[in-house]
């Protein structure tokens, strides 16, 4: 028999739920996007996640054929990998151990805050 914490960590993870299209925030609580989507690998286990992309070239795989082709056109093809092992907390958001910049997440967002009017 295992104790609490074993029992913790072999609870399964319902990824479409509680990690894809959730958002993202960096060891400074700073937004960095959201989860676009999830990169697998196999292992002599099975699946694991590898890692988590974010970014158009991302969500626009997730979309029909001829809208995610204009949506690339449009916004391009950038993906984030963020590797697995940032992860640090999965709640309402997904907490990582880092800055989002060491990743290059958030970068786009930041870029557009500054046109944006606040209020």
């Amino acid at each position: 028999m295992g104790t609490k914490t074993d029992r913790r960590r072999a609870r399964p993870l319902h990824l479409l739920r509680e990690v894809l299209d959730h958002e993202i925030v960096d060891v400074e609580g700073d937004s960095c996007g959201m989860v676009d989507d999830i990169e697998l690998e196999w292992t002599t286990d099975g699946p694991r996640v590898a890692a988590l992309h974010l970014g158009p070239g991302a969500w626009s795989r997730r979309l029909p054929r001829p809208l995610g082709a204009l949506a690339r056109w449009v916004f391009g093809r950038a993906v984030v990998r963020i590797p697995w092992a940032e992860v640090v907390e999965i709640s309402e958001v997904i907490r990582l151990r880092s800055r989002a910049s060491n990743w290059g997440a958030g970068a786009l967002d930041r870029r557009l805050g500054r046109w944006m009017p606040r209020g």
